[in-house]
């Protein structure tokens, strides 16, 4: 339902549970084609503050919202597990919906919001990855086939958990989800998004040692993710950062292909790529693009939605699946749907 012309567009805020929300509010702070005209959040402190920073009337009830202004789009930052309600509420009203990622931590959950979409493009998933200068400058080089054949990626995402600073939501498996479900999202689907591949298999491992400070919290999980036809994807992300460091992450990413490699540092902001034929070099990057804008550029400006719904929700399932896999010894379940010429291979 993209906007015409370079109107302005009423959107609310719902729930304030995770600091992503930040991602919507500092890009709202830099446009004048986008207001904020409620917000809502079941936490009185964090309605407070919403109210506060946008000068928005604050509701408890997301449905008391929308039932009392005329919204073309909201973006969701509740708890994870509290999430899929709220976006098939908007959903079925015709309102565009911006979800956090993780959208929602299980497959009934999916199956809601799916059922709610019906096939339209009225949803997006905020995936920054997607818009760092050095994930762009990879895609050129993908692109461009310096590479080859992509043959693997592997992925890691190391995060600062620092318990006593994380609220208790984040300790409740309903309200989590797991760690596959949570961290695997972005990395997942970067590796889809870069080789464009459509379908496979995905198997997850948890593991049993919990995160400092906590007694059941798993400190590391492995996803593997297989696309028929073409590249296995090993996926690690976990809670055990040292908390000394000045980084709350050293994200990286090696892609090897049949001609080269390539290394993204994402924390020092810096590309490596060696090939067959050149030595190894860093590579000049573009300038990078915030997490939120493209969203808004698509409902006011008309833009293409460079995360469209089915890349959303692709990705979103697989890291659901590579929960529940993991919850089961490691059993690979499939995504997508192979097609008939690979069935034929």
């Amino acid at each position: 339902m993209p906007a015409n012309g370079s109107q302005t567009i009423d959107i609310a805020i719902i729930g304030a549970a995770h600091p992503h929300v930040e991602y919507v509010l500092s890009e709202i702070a830099n446009r004048t084609d986008v207001r904020v005209v409620a917000v809502a959040d079941r936490d009185a402190a964090r309605r407070a503050e919403l109210e506060r920073r946008t000068m928005a009337p604050g509701y408890a009830d997301p449905r008391a919202l929308l039932d009392a202004h005329r919204i073309q789009a909201a973006a969701v930052f509740t708890e994870f597990g509290l999430r899929a309600p709220i976006v098939a509420e908007l959903l079925r009203r015709g309102i565009f919906a911006i979800a956090d990622k993780p959208m929602v931590v299980t497959m009934d959950q999916l199956a809601l919001i799916e059922e709610a979409l019906a096939g339209r493009d009225l949803l997006t998933l905020l995936l920054e990855k997607r818009f760092y200068p050095v994930t762009l400058a990879l895609r050129s080089i993908i692109d461009s086939g310096e590479l080859g054949d992509i043959v693997s990626i592997t992925a890691t995402g190391p995060h600062k958990l620092i318990p006593s600073r994380r609220p208790a939501w984040m300790f409740e498996p309903s309200t989590y989800g797991g760690i596959l479900a949570d961290l695997t999202v972005h990395d997942i689907d970067l590796a889809l998004w870069l080789t464009g591949y459509t379908s496979g298999t995905v198997s997850g491992w948890v593991s049993p040692i919990p995160a400092a400070g906590t007694t059941d919290f798993p400190a590391l999980g492995r996803a593997i993710l297989a696309c028929d036809g073409g590249p296995q994807c090993a996926i690690e992300v976990d809670w055990i950062q040292p908390e000394a460091s000045p980084r709350h992450g050293d994200y990286a990413m090696r892609i090897s292909g049949t001609k080269g490699r390539a290394d993204v540092l994402f924390a020092e902001n810096r590309l490596l790529v060696e090939t067959a034929t050149r030595p190894r070099r860093e590579v000049g990057l573009p300038a990078g693009a915030s997490p939120a804008g493209f969203a808004f550029d698509h409902l006011v400006r008309g833009e293409a939605l460079q995360i469209p719904a089915t890349e959303a929700l692709r990705a979103t399932r697989i890291a659901i699946l590579a929960q529940q896999s993991a919850a089961n010894g490691g059993q690979p379940m499939r995504w997508g749907e192979r097609s008939r010429d690979q069935e034929c291979g």
